[in-house]
Parts: C-alpha cells; sequence; structure tokens
C-alpha cells in the first residue's frame, strides 16, 4: 500500500521532525496532515521527476518554504494535532495507530490541519482558551478546501470486481438507514435496487473506528434522511466523526456482523481481502473516500499490492441513483436543499470560521452525501516565509490549471465548481494580508502584521 510503503522509506530523523528528507533544507517547512480524503492530492506519488501532487508540484517552484510530508491520519487527529500544536498525533496515528506524546511545539510545530468535517464550536472554545491557540498564533481559521463525497461499496456474490460494476446495485436512504443501523441485516431485505438485485446473505458492515470526515458526511446525511420508519430501535442518527458512538449499547448489539477499521486505506484493505486466505469479503457494505475505490483509476495499492477494485453502488435521489463521479458531487454541491452556512459569509458573521464552510445535509439532484474538505490554518506564524507561502499555495490551489487538473484526477471537485459562486475568491480575500476589504472586517487574514505583533506564532 503506497501510503505505507511511502512513511517506512523515510529516516528516523526525519520520522521525528515529520520531514521528507529531501526537503531537509535550509527552507522553512510546512507541517501538517489529516483527512485521508485529501491525501493523494495533496501528496501523492510523482511519475518519475513530474508532479502529480498538489504539494510536490508548489515544492518544485523556487518558493521559500516547502510542504513536509503530509500525515494521512484522519480527519479527527488531523484537527487534534493542530488544534493541540502537537505533530505526534499525526504521526504515531499513521505509524502504528498511536496517541499523541504530549509534547507540542519545537519539532513537532503543526502548520495546519486538514479535515472532511467542520471545526466544532468545543475545538473552538480550546482554541480560544489554549495556551497553543489565540495567545500564541492568533484566530484560528477554516477555509473550504475543495468538494467532496464518501463512496458506499458493495460486495456482492452477484457482482463482479471492478469499474464495470460500478452503479449496479442501487441503495435508496431507506436501504442506507437501514444498513447502518442494523435493521437491514442481509442483502435479500434490499428491494429498491432496479438494475442488480443482491444476493441474499448476512451483510458484514465495515466502518471506519476512528474520529473520521468521511463518517461525518455520512451520518450528517443520515441525520437528514433517517427516521423510526426506517432506521432500528434505539439508533438515533446523529453527524459524528466517530461511527461506533451512534449505538450506545455497543454496535454489535445492533449490527452483528460490523468491523471497524482504520483510516479509508483499512476499510478498503479489509473489504478486499478481510476474508478466508486474504479473499474479499462476499457480502459487505462499507464507507469510505472515492479515491480507494475502482472509481478512481490511479487508485492507491492495497495490502495485495494492486489497484482497488472495490465496486461503488449508485444512491438514489428521486428517481435516479448516482455514484460519487466528479460530474455527480458537482450537480449535488449545486443543489443543496438541506445544511448550515449554505450562503457565503458576510459582513456580520464572516468573523465566525464556522461560517466558512458550508454543511450539506442532502441534496435536491445529483450525488446525496457531499461536503467539503477544509484546511485549518492559524492567523499567525513564527517564520514570515510560511505565512507567505501558505498563501501563495492557496492561491496556487484555487486558481491555477495544474493544480485543479490535479485536484480532477483525484475524483474531488475544485472549489471554484463546487456549487458555491464567488466563495473561492472571497476566501482568498478573506486570508490575504495584501489585498481586499474583507480584511479590516475580520482582522483574521493570516500573516496581518498588527495583529501577529507580540505573539509567537506557530
Amino acid at each position: 500500500m503506497y501510503r505505507v510503503v511511502l512513511l517506512r522509506t523515510l529516516s528516523a530523523a526525519a520520522l521525528t521532525a515529520g520531514l521528507c528528507p529531501s526537503l531537509a533544507s535550509a527552507q522553512a517547512i510546512i507541517n501538517g496532515g489529516g483527512a485521508t480524503a485529501s491525501q493523494a492530492d495533496y501528496s501523492g506519488p510523482n511519475n518519475g521527476n513530474t508532479p502529480t501532487s498538489e504539494f510536490s508540484l508548489f515544492n518544485s517552484t523556487d518558493k521559500k518554504a516547502d510542504f513536509g510530508t503530509y500525515w494521512g491520519s484522519g480527519s479527527g487527529t488531523g484537527q487534534q494535532a493542530f488544534i493541540n500544536d502537537d505533530l505526534t498525533c499525526d504521526i504515531n496515528k499513521v505509524q502504528n495507530g498511536g496517541k499523541c506524546s504530549g509534547d507540542p511545539g519545537g519539532a513537532n510545530t503543526v502548520h495546519y490541519g486538514a479535515s472532511d468535517n467542520p471545526v466544532s464550536s468545543t475545538q473552538l472554545s480550546t482554541w480560544a482558551t489554549s495556551s497553543y491557540g489565540q495567545s500564541a498564533a492568533g484566530n484560528f481559521i477554516q477555509i473550504p478546501s475543495f468538494g467532496t463525497g464518501p463512496a458506499v461499496v458493495v460486495n456482492d456474490t452477484n457482482l463482479p470486481e471492478g469499474a464495470s460494476s460500478n452503479g449496479l446495485v442501487e441503495l435508496s436512504d431507506n436501504d442506507l438507514c437501514g444498513i447502518f443501523s442494523g435493521l437491514i441485516t442481509d442483502f435479500s431485505q434490499v428491494t429498491d435496487s432496479k438494475t442488480l438485485t443482491p444476493a441474499p446473505g448476512p451483510i458484514t458492515v465495515v466502518f471506519r473506528a476512528d474520529s473520521s470526515g468521511t463518517t461525518f458526511l455520512l451520518t450528517n446525511h443520515l441525520s437528514a434522511v433517517c427516521t423510526g420508519a426506517n432506521t432500528l430501535a434505539g439508533v438515533t442518527f446523529t453527524a459524528t466523526t466517530t461511527f461506533a458512538t451512534l449505538f450506545p449499547n455497543g454496535i454489535n448489539s445492533y449490527i452483528p456482523n460490523a468491523v471497524g477499521e482504520n483510516l479509508s486505506s483499512g476499510v478498503a484493505d479489509y473489504l478486499a481481502g478481510g476474508g478466508a486466505n486474504g479473499t474479499p469479503i462476499p457480502q459487505a457494505v462499507g464507507y469510505l473516500t472515492p479515491d480507494w475505490t475502482s472509481l478512481t483509476p490511479n487508485s492507491p495499492e492495497l495490502v495485495n499490492g494492486a489497484p482497488s477494485q472495490l465496486v461503488v453502488a449508485a444512491i438514489f435521489n428521486g428517481k435516479k441513483a448516482y455514484t460519487p463521479t466528479t460530474k455527480n458531487l458537482i450537480t449535488g454541491l449545486e443543489h443543496a436543499s438541506q445544511g448550515q452556512f449554505l450562503t457565503n459569509p458576510t459582513i456580520s458573521n464572516g468573523a465566525n470560521p464556522q461560517v466558512w464552510v458550508p454543511v450539506i445535509q442532502t441534496t435536491s439532484t445529483g450525488y446525496p452525501i457531499v461536503g467539503y474538505a477544509t484546511l485549518d490554518f492559524a492567523q499567525c506564524y513564527a517564520n514570515a516565509a510560511i505565512s507567505t507561502a501558505v498563501i501563495a499555495f492557496l492561491k496556487d490551489h484555487y486558481k491555477k490549471a495544474p493544480y485543479l487538473t490535479i485536484e480532477a484526477n483525484n475524483g474531488i471537485v475544485p472549489l471554484k465548481k463546487a456549487g458555491k459562486t464567488g466563495l473561492e475568491n472571497l476566501v482568498l480575500d478573506h486570508l490575504d494580508a495584501n489585498t481586499g476589504s474583507g480584511n479590516s472586517q475580520w482582522n483574521d487574514n493570516i500573516g496581518n502584521v498588527a495583529a501577529c505583533t507580540g505573539l509567537a506564532g506557530r
């Protein structure tokens, strides 16, 4: 599996500092990590000397700061590492599933976090009172990075592996609520699929065991469409990053064949080879980011050394079912019908980091389970080169064709196409210390000299 192989090739010193050996230079290094949905786009492997990820493309230009290793630790851990300024949270989670070492700052300084779920009010309160947050690094800045959506994977004995089978199994919201609550435990109970009827058999449900933005996107949708009629008694869906917390008596009391795995890679590996002799689980449903499925041609290698051939279900929205292709994600993002912060920030509310990221529960057409990946930054950095580089990267990320191509190749939706007219320009105006009227309104643009004077910075 690429993500594991990459990390094992780093030297011990580089692992401690969170740096790629090639980046261990006099230039400032920008450290962080988080969502696995963002990992391939930000820091995937190069094709020879050709940059195929956004960070490698940025680092190949003559900048004054470089991005180091992107630690694909999951959304929850990425946010935790950033707020606590402790890179060991990311590193330990990726290397061995471990926890933070509790040694913040210094070599463990975290300059950004990446997530598929927005920051919570509790996390913002922690930032406001922590010695590593407001008093050291200024305002917490959260911005939408791109549009995304989780894929629901189906293993079924009637369904051959591979991209040609994507969308043959169609699931309704009733099916999703039933399967992920334990009301539906056998494929014989799935009746809405019109293209291919799954073979009868007990369903193994594979879920994210760690704190996950992918879980947040799924459960945020389920919280809007699941009712007492289509959900097992005792289960109430709320938007959460930790799936198992929805089951007060333990998840296997509700879903007998539930299996938890860390990260999208863990879910993919289990679905593809968790059976006897490393064979795919024959009758199973799981959720993960689309890049770990056959929907993305250049999916990372699984533990068996082969690209993922996992098959993606189509989800009904009205009378039509959609898979999470880029086109269908764009349509869904353009037609958000229920959620929070669905309008652009204004002068009156733009100082609140939460309003910058739309939280979509469902859509009127297109893929119905969509949302936004986020990036978290501090307002103030100890090294001005990092402030400058972060703003330069974001301008490239949002605007330049090579970056937009990399995003498209990874099955994600550039912000300019993600349903919110003008949000991309508003974000850049919001962040850049050198341009825009928005800076005087909220006083939280990155590198604001007046705001950062006297603060240690990240």
